[in-house]
Protein backbone atom coordinates (compact mmCIF):
# COMPACT_ATOMS: atom_id res chain seq x y z
CA UNK A 1 0.00 0.00 0.00
CA UNK A 2 1.65 3.19 -0.71
CA UNK A 3 0.51 6.26 0.76
CA UNK A 4 0.38 9.70 -1.23
CA UNK A 5 0.75 13.17 0.84
CA UNK A 6 -3.04 14.00 -0.38
CA UNK A 7 -4.35 11.74 2.05
CA UNK A 8 -4.98 9.32 -1.14
CA UNK A 9 -4.05 6.03 -0.62
CA UNK A 10 -3.00 4.19 -3.69
CA UNK A 11 -3.51 0.52 -4.03
CA UNK A 12 -2.14 -1.23 -6.39
CA UNK A 13 -3.63 -4.47 -8.02
CA UNK A 14 -2.89 -6.71 -11.20
CA UNK A 15 -4.94 -7.25 -13.51
CA UNK A 16 -5.87 -9.90 -16.08
CA UNK A 17 -6.70 -7.42 -19.34
CA UNK A 18 -3.96 -6.71 -21.90
CA UNK A 19 -2.39 -3.37 -22.33
CA UNK A 20 -0.26 -4.48 -25.14
CA UNK A 21 0.98 -0.59 -25.97
CA UNK A 22 1.08 2.27 -23.75
CA UNK A 23 -0.48 4.29 -26.52
CA UNK A 24 -2.42 7.37 -24.74
CA UNK A 25 -6.00 8.34 -25.62
CA UNK A 26 -5.87 12.43 -25.16
CA UNK A 27 -8.73 13.99 -23.09
CA UNK A 28 -8.70 17.71 -23.59
CA UNK A 29 -8.13 19.13 -19.96
CA UNK A 30 -11.21 20.76 -18.63
CA UNK A 31 -11.07 24.13 -18.24
CA UNK A 32 -12.63 25.31 -14.79
CA UNK A 33 -14.90 28.79 -14.47
CA UNK A 34 -13.66 30.33 -11.65
CA UNK A 35 -15.27 33.53 -11.83
CA UNK A 36 -17.92 35.12 -9.78
CA UNK A 37 -20.37 37.98 -10.20
CA UNK A 38 -22.21 39.00 -7.06
CA UNK A 39 -26.03 39.50 -7.81
CA UNK A 40 -26.71 42.63 -5.63
CA UNK A 41 -24.47 45.35 -5.89
CA UNK A 42 -24.95 48.63 -3.32
CA UNK A 43 -23.93 52.40 -3.81
CA UNK A 44 -20.08 52.74 -4.10
CA UNK A 45 -18.24 53.82 -0.91
CA UNK A 46 -21.48 53.49 0.80
CA UNK A 47 -20.50 51.51 3.77
CA UNK A 48 -17.71 53.92 4.79
CA UNK A 49 -15.57 51.45 5.32
CA UNK A 50 -11.65 50.99 3.88
CA UNK A 51 -10.79 47.34 3.94
CA UNK A 52 -6.90 46.29 2.92
CA UNK A 53 -7.34 42.87 1.41
CA UNK A 54 -5.31 40.50 1.41
CA UNK A 55 -4.81 37.81 -0.85
CA UNK A 56 -6.96 34.56 0.05
CA UNK A 57 -4.70 31.71 0.68
CA UNK A 58 -4.34 27.95 1.37
CA UNK A 59 -4.66 26.96 5.37
CA UNK A 60 -2.56 24.14 4.88
CA UNK A 61 0.49 23.63 4.26
CA UNK A 62 -0.32 20.68 1.19
CA UNK A 63 2.33 21.18 -1.65
CA UNK A 64 0.17 19.05 -4.19
CA UNK A 65 -2.08 22.25 -3.97
CA UNK A 66 0.39 24.42 -5.56
CA UNK A 67 -0.37 22.82 -8.75
CA UNK A 68 -3.52 23.48 -11.34
CA UNK A 69 -6.50 23.36 -10.70
CA UNK A 70 -6.07 24.30 -7.03
CA UNK A 71 -3.61 26.95 -7.73
CA UNK A 72 -5.68 28.51 -10.46
CA UNK A 73 -8.16 28.24 -7.74
CA UNK A 74 -6.44 30.25 -4.81
CA UNK A 75 -5.35 32.92 -7.30
CA UNK A 76 -7.94 33.98 -8.94
CA UNK A 77 -9.99 34.72 -6.03
CA UNK A 78 -8.22 37.76 -4.92
CA UNK A 79 -9.76 39.62 -7.72
CA UNK A 80 -13.40 38.12 -7.25
CA UNK A 81 -13.26 38.80 -3.07
CA UNK A 82 -12.76 42.13 -3.83
CA UNK A 83 -15.07 42.70 -6.80
CA UNK A 84 -17.44 40.93 -3.96
CA UNK A 85 -16.69 43.59 -0.97
CA UNK A 86 -16.83 46.73 -3.32
CA UNK A 87 -20.19 45.43 -4.84
CA UNK A 88 -21.13 45.22 -0.93
CA UNK A 89 -20.58 49.19 -0.25
CA UNK A 90 -16.45 49.11 0.90
CA UNK A 91 -13.78 50.64 -0.37
CA UNK A 92 -10.81 48.80 -1.10
CA UNK A 93 -6.63 49.08 -0.91
CA UNK A 94 -4.92 45.87 -2.57
CA UNK A 95 -5.45 43.16 -2.57
CA UNK A 96 -1.86 42.33 -0.84
CA UNK A 97 0.29 39.15 -1.12
CA UNK A 98 0.75 39.12 2.41
CA UNK A 99 0.94 41.86 5.34
CA UNK A 100 4.63 42.72 4.99
CA UNK A 101 3.65 44.31 1.30
CA UNK A 102 1.83 46.72 3.21
CA UNK A 103 3.25 50.30 3.02
CA UNK A 104 2.80 52.68 6.27
CA UNK A 105 0.04 55.08 3.82
CA UNK A 106 -1.95 51.26 3.11
CA UNK A 107 -2.43 50.84 7.10
CA UNK A 108 -2.92 54.47 7.88
CA UNK A 109 -5.53 54.72 4.77
CA UNK A 110 -7.45 51.23 5.79
CA UNK A 111 -9.94 50.79 8.82
CA UNK A 112 -9.84 46.57 8.68
CA UNK A 113 -7.19 44.40 6.64
CA UNK A 114 -9.27 41.13 5.67
CA UNK A 115 -7.71 38.20 5.31
CA UNK A 116 -9.07 34.86 3.82
CA UNK A 117 -8.16 31.40 4.12
CA UNK A 118 -9.11 28.27 2.69
CA UNK A 119 -8.51 24.93 4.19
CA UNK A 120 -9.44 22.19 1.95
CA UNK A 121 -8.76 18.47 3.28
CA UNK A 122 -9.09 15.29 1.13
CA UNK A 123 -9.77 11.40 2.10
CA UNK A 124 -10.17 8.45 -0.04
CA UNK A 125 -8.85 5.74 -2.10
CA UNK A 126 -7.79 5.64 -5.52
CA UNK A 127 -6.42 2.41 -6.98
CA UNK A 128 -3.64 1.91 -8.97
CA UNK A 129 -4.44 -1.02 -11.29
CA UNK A 130 -1.37 -3.17 -12.66
CA UNK A 131 -1.44 -3.67 -16.44
CA UNK A 132 -0.22 -6.46 -18.47
CA UNK A 133 2.92 -5.42 -20.08
CA UNK A 134 3.98 -7.52 -22.62
CA UNK A 135 7.19 -6.35 -23.09
CA UNK A 136 8.36 -8.13 -19.84
CA UNK A 137 7.81 -11.40 -21.50
CA UNK A 138 10.90 -10.42 -23.17
CA UNK A 139 12.61 -8.61 -20.34
CA UNK A 140 12.25 -9.11 -16.94
CA UNK A 141 13.68 -5.75 -16.32
CA UNK A 142 10.37 -4.20 -18.47
CA UNK A 143 8.47 -1.61 -16.14
CA UNK A 144 5.23 -2.05 -15.15
CA UNK A 145 1.98 -0.39 -16.21
CA UNK A 146 -1.02 1.71 -14.44
CA UNK A 147 -3.87 2.85 -14.47
CA UNK A 148 -5.48 4.85 -11.69
CA UNK A 149 -9.25 5.04 -10.43
CA UNK A 150 -11.18 5.67 -7.55
CA UNK A 151 -12.83 8.06 -5.23
CA UNK A 152 -11.66 10.68 -2.88
CA UNK A 153 -13.56 13.17 -1.03
CA UNK A 154 -12.48 17.75 -0.49
CA UNK A 155 -14.00 18.89 2.40
CA UNK A 156 -12.95 22.27 4.57
CA UNK A 157 -14.04 25.36 5.67
CA UNK A 158 -13.67 29.07 4.67
CA UNK A 159 -11.43 31.64 7.48
CA UNK A 160 -12.08 34.90 7.75
CA UNK A 161 -10.56 37.31 9.63
CA UNK A 162 -10.91 41.14 10.68
CA UNK A 163 -7.55 42.63 12.06
CA UNK A 164 -5.87 45.90 12.70
CA UNK A 165 -4.37 46.95 9.45
CA UNK A 166 -1.11 48.18 11.95
CA UNK A 167 -0.61 45.38 14.60
CA UNK A 168 -2.42 42.60 12.75
CA UNK A 169 -4.28 41.81 16.28
CA UNK A 170 -7.75 40.04 15.63
CA UNK A 171 -10.64 41.72 16.39
CA UNK A 172 -13.04 39.32 14.29
CA UNK A 173 -13.00 35.72 12.99
CA UNK A 174 -15.64 33.09 11.57
CA UNK A 175 -14.84 29.97 10.26
CA UNK A 176 -17.53 28.32 8.11
CA UNK A 177 -17.77 24.73 6.74
CA UNK A 178 -17.83 23.73 3.14
CA UNK A 179 -19.71 21.14 2.01
CA UNK A 180 -17.95 17.58 1.20
CA UNK A 181 -17.32 17.05 -2.09
CA UNK A 182 -17.08 13.46 -3.89
CA UNK A 183 -14.90 13.30 -7.04
CA UNK A 184 -14.69 9.83 -8.78
CA UNK A 185 -11.33 9.84 -10.87
CA UNK A 186 -10.48 7.38 -13.50
CA UNK A 187 -7.19 7.51 -15.30
CA UNK A 188 -7.05 8.23 -18.78
CA UNK A 189 -3.44 7.77 -18.80
CA UNK A 190 -1.12 4.85 -18.55
CA UNK A 191 1.61 5.11 -16.46
CA UNK A 192 5.21 3.15 -16.27
CA UNK A 193 5.93 2.94 -12.99
CA UNK A 194 4.00 4.40 -10.19
CA UNK A 195 3.55 8.15 -10.18
CA UNK A 196 3.05 10.66 -7.76
CA UNK A 197 0.22 13.03 -6.63
CA UNK A 198 1.48 15.90 -8.44
CA UNK A 199 2.21 13.56 -11.85
CA UNK A 200 -1.78 12.09 -11.55
CA UNK A 201 -2.99 15.75 -11.47
CA UNK A 202 -0.50 17.20 -13.61
CA UNK A 203 -0.37 14.54 -16.44
CA UNK A 204 -3.66 12.42 -15.82
CA UNK A 205 -7.14 14.22 -17.09
CA UNK A 206 -9.10 11.38 -15.67
CA UNK A 207 -8.06 13.14 -12.44
CA UNK A 208 -7.61 16.17 -13.39
CA UNK A 209 -11.14 17.26 -15.27
CA UNK A 210 -13.73 15.62 -12.34
CA UNK A 211 -11.24 17.82 -9.21
CA UNK A 212 -11.28 20.51 -11.52
CA UNK A 213 -15.30 20.40 -11.87
CA UNK A 214 -15.58 19.78 -7.92
CA UNK A 215 -13.17 23.12 -7.31
CA UNK A 216 -15.28 24.88 -9.72
CA UNK A 217 -18.47 24.42 -7.25
CA UNK A 218 -16.12 24.96 -4.71
CA UNK A 219 -14.90 28.58 -5.78
CA UNK A 220 -18.82 29.66 -5.66
CA UNK A 221 -19.64 28.32 -3.09
CA UNK A 222 -16.75 29.83 -0.79
CA UNK A 223 -17.32 33.88 -2.27
CA UNK A 224 -21.19 32.99 -1.75
CA UNK A 225 -20.65 31.51 1.83
CA UNK A 226 -18.33 34.74 2.59
CA UNK A 227 -20.37 37.38 1.01
CA UNK A 228 -23.39 35.99 3.56
CA UNK A 229 -20.98 36.56 6.23
CA UNK A 230 -19.46 39.85 6.12
CA UNK A 231 -22.10 41.99 6.98
CA UNK A 232 -21.46 45.67 6.62
CA UNK A 233 -23.11 47.03 10.09
CA UNK A 234 -20.85 44.11 11.84
CA UNK A 235 -17.95 45.41 9.87
CA UNK A 236 -18.91 49.23 11.27
CA UNK A 237 -18.59 47.79 14.51
CA UNK A 238 -15.60 46.24 14.26
CA UNK A 239 -13.90 49.40 12.44
CA UNK A 240 -15.24 51.22 15.98
CA UNK A 241 -13.42 48.78 17.83
CA UNK A 242 -10.01 48.92 16.20
CA UNK A 243 -10.24 52.78 16.48
CA UNK A 244 -10.98 52.89 20.28
CA UNK A 245 -8.14 50.48 20.65
CA UNK A 246 -6.02 53.05 19.22
CA UNK A 247 -6.87 55.34 22.25
CA UNK A 248 -5.71 53.22 24.95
Amino acid sequence: MKKISFILTLLVLTSCGSAPKVAQKEVPRYNPNFDYTPQDRSNPRSADITIALLNPVFADKNPNLRVQPYSTFIENMADDFEEMLIAKGFSLRGPFKNRDEMVYGDKKNSDIALEIRISLKDEGNLTLKQQTNWSQMISKNAPNHYKVSGTFYHFGNIIIEATDPFTGEKFWKKTIALPRKEITAKGNKTWTGKPTPRQLMSEDTGVYNPTAKALEEYYQEAIKTAYRHIDVNEMKMIKKEIQKSKQN
